[in-house]
């Protein structure tokens, strides 16, 4: 029995670039070493006799060397075997004086290893009663998979040891690789390769989406800490426990400590607006960052009072974005006959405008321009 604990897509060195994170930016790139730090610690807690890196441990071949260091000194804390393999962000390249992995693997140490190479490599020489098939990326693109190999050696290869693939690519039906360059596998190929596990990266959700099970082949644990406002899940990885033999029994366990929620309501009445602020109460202001679209249609105090109304929002979360370019003022009769004399010609042109439920974005931009013309 061998038990993983297998991760992906950690993206050390990740910029976020994103103008309006700006204020977070130094909190969410020092929360991946954080991710990093805290996975060897559960590894280490639930007793994990390996644990894997299945692609994108860096954003970039280029990440600075600081960063390369103080992540192989974080894993070199785990007291098991880490293997570390190369993704399409921190490909393999040609052996040189700046190689990446050679600098990683200096200070990660001699029992560890980086899978550089696509072979099968003996972990029975560790004490580890598997092999391990890895498909290491050698470029950022391809249409290619770095797997095509595995079915062959597999069937040279009779013994009646665990085997695992380790690889990095997009997956059939799972993946949004709708032009196929990024390593694409089908799930037909993992399967005939007749391995007991194949533990992935790139895609970045779970899959299986579920927390526990036993019997599934084939593992994406997400990204351990999210990375945007399309990442709709905390960060997860997977315990896994291979039977010697080599069935699979999997657990997932969570790790971000941030959350993006991209939402969208609807705010036609005060009590919308309620609605709104319970499920923002429910939040977490040291950790959750929004990005809230507002549509519908509001009377005119409360409308005038929304400024307001998303500041105390914003007092709820750690960041918030909000689009109101949806959410109209609802501009009845009598606003127009108060706020116009009858029979003025911003009178007929708001009322007419109002009369058809299809008008209302051109009654509110008609009013604003009449607003500013009077100013």
């Amino acid at each position: 029995m061998v038990r993983i604990f297998h991760t992906a897509d950690v993206h050390l060195g990740l910029k976020f670039v994103r103008a309006s994170l700006e204020s977070h930016r130094e909190k969410l790139v020092e929360a991946r070493l954080s991710a990093l730090s805290r996975m060897v610690e559960v590894a280490m807690q639930e007793k994990c006799d390996l644990l894997v890196i299945a692609g994108d441990l860096f954003d970039s071949v280029k990440v600075q060397k600081p960063v390369v260091r103080k992540a192989a000194e974080i894993l070199r804390r785990f007291d098991g075997m880490v293997v570390v393999l190369p993704g399409n962000h921190d490909f393999v390249q040609e052996r040189s004086e700046d190689d990446l992995w050679i600098n990683f693997a200096e200070v990660l140490g001699d029992q560890h290893l980086v899978l550089r190479e696509s072979r099968a490599y003996d972990l029975r020489a560790f004490d580890l009663p598997l092999v391990l098939y890895a498909g290491p990326c050698t470029t950022r693109h391809s249409s290619e998979n770095a797997i095509g190999w595995v079915k062959a050696a597999r069937e040279n290869d009779p013994g009646d040891h665990i085997r695992v693939g380790i690889a990095h690519g997009s997956l059939d039906g799972l993946s949004p690789d709708f032009s196929g360059d990024y390593f694409p596998m089908t799930r037909q190929e993992l399967h005939q390769s007749n391995l007991h596990a194949w533990l992935l990266g790139h895609t970045h959700v779970r899959f299986p989406d579920k927390e526990t099970g036993s019997g599934d082949r084939i593992f994406y644990p997400s990204v351990p800490e999210p990375d945007g406002f399309d990442c709709h899940h905390g960060g997860s990885a997977w315990v896994i426990e291979l039977a010697s033999d080599g069935e699979p029994v999997y657990r997932s366990v969570p790790i971000g400590a941030f959350q993006f929620h991209d939402l969208k309501f609807t705010i036609d009445s005060e009590a919308d607006l309620d609605r709104l602020y319970a499920n923002f109460s429910k939040l977490d202001r040291s950790k959750d960052l929004v990005k809230l679209e507002l549509v519908g249609r509001l009377e005119g105090e409360l409308f005038a009072q929304l400024p307001t109304r998303i500041q105390g929002l914003e007092t709820c979360v750690l960041h918030l974005e909000t689009c109101t370019s949806g959410l109209l003022r609802l501009i009845q009769q009598n606003d127009i006959d108060r706020e116009f004399t009858e029979g003025s010609f911003p009178h007929r042109l708001l009322s007419e405008l109002s009369k058809d439920p299809e008008d209302q974005l051109a009654l509110q931009i008609a009013h604003e321009m009449v607003d500013e013309a009077r100013s």
